[in-house]
This record gives C-alpha cells, structure tokens and sequence, in this order.
C-alpha cells in the first residue's frame, strides 16, 4: 500500500513538473498593470520579437483579493478588446484564451516594422472598468539583425544590380563605338593626306 502511493505521489509529481513551461513562462519584458483588484501582465508571446515573424500578445489577468488571496482569472477574453499600434498604424484585435494557461490570453499578428509598439486594453473585468495602454518593452527588431549567415539579396535586389550591370555595359559599348569611329575618321583623313600629298610630290617632277 505504501509503495503504491510513493509511486502515484512520484507520478503526481513529475506531471507537475512536465506541466510547468505551460504555466509558468518567462516575463522579463513584461509589464504589469493594476487596474482596481485585477494584475494585468503584458507583454510580446515570443521574445524577441522579429519583424516578419508570427508572433502575438502575452496577457495574463490576475484578481488578487483584499484578503490576500491571488487567482488567476478566466473566462473574460469577449469582455476585452486590445488595439495594437505602432506609429500612426492600429488595428483592432479580439483576445483568444491560451491553450493550458489559465488566466492567459493572446491574439497572433505579424509585426512588419521594426520598432516599438504599444497596446491598448479596452472593457471591463467584472464591474471594473478597464481602458489601459501599455508598450511592449521589448522592440522588435528587424529579422537582419538575427540572421546566419548573411541572408541571400532578394530577386528585386538582384534584378536592380543586373539592370545596372546592364546600362553600364551599354554605357561602354557606345564608348568603343565612338572610340572606333574616330579612329576610322582618323585614318580616312590620314589616307586623304598621303594621296594628297602623292599627287603634289608627282605634279612637281614633272614641272621642267
């Protein structure tokens, strides 16, 4: 009897710990908010954040009670809206609960500028109203900036420096024509001269 619960407490135990990256993952560039008696924790999904790369918002909602008590808080992602933006851009995102976080919520997008970006929460948790704006510590940053090995040029590239190669080819052909050309007018007026001068030289021999 004793060595079957050893072995179920060991069970208990290790799907504890298997279970824990899903509960419990790093926030070091998130921010947390109260709003009343609720925790708002917000942040990138994944970080760092690229430009260019799915990715998506980080919220976990805590109600933490005047008794001291914490609980994570379900269930409320149709009464929030968020509305991310970046410079003067915005779009409007609806929160999904996230799969085997309690109290977390997301909705996917793909930055598509470097930069810094910021999210407005917008609603009510309970009867507590909420409209907070929070921006995201950590930056995104261009995806050069973790590339390896040094990323191909895309085909626009290669086409511009293929046009160039081009007109500059272009650009010394006509160069060898005229250069051509000259030297051919340079030696039509040599001949020119040589007969000319053939002639004089005969005209006078034969002058008595």
């Amino acid at each position: 009897m004793k060595r079957a619960l050893r072995i179920l407490a060991l069970a208990i135990a290790m799907a504890l710990v298997a279970g824990m990256p899903l509960a419990v993952r790093p926030v070091a560039a998130h921010q947390q908010v109260t709003v009343g008696e609720f925790v708002l924790t917000v942040g990138w999904r994944d970080e760092p954040a690229v430009a260019g790369y799915l990715n998506g918002l980080d919220l976990g909602i805590q109600h933490r009670y005047s008794n001291g008590t914490t609980v994570w808080v379900v269930g409320v992602e149709g009464n929030l809206t968020a509305i991310l933006s970046t410079g003067p851009k915005n779009v409007s995102k609806a929160l999904d609960p996230q799969f085997g976080r309690d109290g977390w919520y997301t909705f996917d997008v793909i930055p598509t500028r470097a930069g810094t970006y910021t999210v407005r929460l917008k609603g009510h948790l309970d009867t507590t109203p909420v409209d907070v704006t929070v921006t995201l510590d950590d930056e995104v940053v261009p995806a050069s900036d973790l590339d390896f090995p040094v990323a191909d040029p895309p085909a626009s590239d290669l086409q511009t420096q293929l046009d160039a190669a081009n007109a500059a080819i272009a650009g010394l052909q006509l160069q060898l024509a005229l250069a051509l050309a000259l030297a051919l007018l340079g030696i039509l007026v040599g001949a020119v001269g040589l007969a000319m001068g053939w002639r004089m030289s005969r005209g006078q021999r034969k002058t008595p």
